[in-house]
């Protein structure tokens, strides 16, 4: 979660200035709102700009995640130097195939760039499939169901409006705008025609039209925000409305912020922050940040290049060395000398707790530790579970918050940055090339007072479905057969059969390989099968 804050606080600590170059990747959007019928296909453009002051050799991104992975595919630009103040595009395509259910899908990926210590830019998707009726109307503003930019005083704020029509029949859009703010008017520009509101459109079946919705302001210096709707005049219950959102600056020296830090930070743990300004004129404007001295912050000052459509943006990084309420005062400077307004956040610093753990999004591991949480008993933890690779940084983040992390599965299931990234809390991996091992010794971490039973299964679904459900109901440890019954395996299993709570039954199902029950017959546990 991150936050905007503005309480003002009396701390005074040396203004050091710094000046520091970097590439930073700037999007002209960060979010997509898209309605298709199964079957259908739409292409968008997101632009990204080097606004920083170093070369972007490459541009990368990571694996989508959400329920719309494998409906929204990207098209990346070639690899050719970006140098500041350029741009390009990236071709964005929704594909639903015809068997698709209606419903939503969302996603969200990370956009990279060659050059440390830009941070990565997060673009999210909304994906709604819905079935063809004769009546429906879709409308997005930039692409999104919202969308917010700063203007000047003086200028007419400019969004793309986009309006479709979903039905099967020829229809009309009645487009109009709720209430105006004190001071806003509103109009828009189709085509080269500027038209008033309420504005009735003509649309073929599946048509698309696009058009600019201009906002202007006699009382500037505020945000505030306007609805726009369409709605069909074939059948008035099918509408379709977007938020336009625009903070215009005050006349003199305009200028608007955006702040973003997490709310909460954990104690000796590392995390970004960015603060972003934009102004009426070109400017290099001095960006310093004054904590207390348990706050640290690096870069503590650094200049950022500042236009009126092109905003600057000062990435930092913290950490706390103790827990409380800190103040993070940005103080600014133009290039003439003259100091601008401070700005001000609160961070909220806590000590790591709980326990976590953290495993594949592999079917087995997932439904091992899923199984545990319900029935265990004796230890509250929470689960997380990540893809294959490189885990994303925000769940390295979220993993900062506990006192322990357990991991379960190897390498190749969970990635080694966690113990990297995580190196001060503690942290314990279940590894290893046996899957039947690391569910004895997992059992044995998880059920620390003991389990009466245990349920083993093979890798079948049928079978790994009803060893779930038995473990679920009955509160007893899952033990996947797979991989060989190793000496730390029979170690677990002598370990469980030796604490307060006895274990002298393990339940099967399926097929299952004496190997795997023989360290419980050698331990004097008794096995009985489970039939269908």
């Amino acid at each position: 979660m991150w936050c905007l804050m503005r309480p003002i606080y009396p701390i005074v600590i040396l203004f050091l200035l710094a000046a520091v170059s970097s590439a930073q990747l700037s999007p002209d959007k960060d979010r997509f709102d898209v309605v298709l019928h199964p079957g259908d296909l739409v292409e968008r453009t997101l632009k990204v700009t080097n606004t920083g002051d170093s070369t972007i050799h490459e541009i990368s991104k990571t694996e989508m995640s959400g329920t719309a992975k494998g409906y929204i595919f990207l098209d990346m630009p070639e690899e050719e130097p970006l140098v500041p103040e350029d741009e390009t595009e990236i071709k964005i395509f929704f594909v639903l195939p015809p068997e698709t259910k209606p419903g939503s899908y969302t996603g969200f990926l990370y956009l990279l760039d060659s050059a440390p210590p830009s941070i990565p830019i997060r673009i999210e998707f909304d994906l709604t499939a819905i079935a063809q009726e004769s009546y429906g109307m879709s409308m997005t503003i930039n692409d999104a169901k919202s969308a917010d930019i700063s203007a000047g005083a003086e200028d007419i704020a400019e969004f793309d409006l986009a309006v479709n029509n979903l039905g099967a029949f020829r229809d009309v859009a009645s487009i109009d705008c709720g209430p105006l703010p004190e001071g806003w008017s509103a109009s828009l520009l189709d085509g080269e025609e500027t038209v008033e509101f309420p504005y009735d459109l003509a649309l073929d079946p599946s048509a698309t039209h696009s058009m600019k919705l201009h906002i202007e302001t006699t009382k500037p210096g505020r945000r505030e925000n306007l609805t726009i709707t369409a709605t069909s005049l074939g059948n008035r219950s099918k509408n379709s409305s977007v938020e336009a959102i625009v903070s215009f600056a005050v006349e003199v020296r305009g200028y608007s912020v955006d702040i973003r830090v997490p709310e909460t930070l954990v104690v000796n743990r590392t995390y970004k922050g960015s603060f972003k300004i934009l102004l009426d004129v070109e400017e290099e404007v001095m960006v310093g940040i004054i904590t207390p001295s348990d706050l640290m912050v690096i870069p503590s000052a650094q200049i950022v290049k500042v236009g009126p459509k092109r905003p600057g943006i000062a990435n930092f990084t913290m950490l706390a060395s103790s827990g409380g309420e800190y103040p993070l005062i940005f103080r600014l400077m133009d290039s003439h000398g003259i100091p601008m307004p401070e700005e001000t956040a609160t961070i909220n610093v806590v000590q790591p707790k709980g326990m976590v753990v953290l495993t594949g999004d592999d079917f087995l591991y997932s439904t091992i530790v899923s199984a545990s949480r319900m029935g265990n008993e004796t230890v509250d933890f929470d689960l997380i579970t990540t893809e294959k690779g490189r885990i994303q940084s925000e769940d390295l983040e979220k993993l900062q918050e506990y006192s322990e992390v357990l991991i379960l599965g190897n390498e190749s299931i969970v990635s080694d940055d966690v113990e990297g990234n995580l190196n001060d809390a503690g942290i314990k991996r279940i590894g290893g090339d046996s899957l039947y091992e690391q569910s004895w010794i997992y059992a044995a971490d998880i059920w620390i007072n003991g389990s009466e039973s245990a349920v083993l299964c093979g890798t079948t679904s049928p079978d790994l479905f009803r060893a779930y459900q038995i473990a679920q109901a009955s509160g007893m440890p899952m033990v996947v057969c797979q991989g060989q019954a190793t000496e730390k395996a029979k170690a677990a299993v002598a370990e469980l059969a030796g604490k307060n709570i006895t274990l002298n039954k393990a339940l099967y199902i399926g097929d299952i390989d004496m190997r795997y029950l023989q360290p419980l017959n050698d331990a004097g546990i008794e096995t009985e099968e489970v039939r269908a």
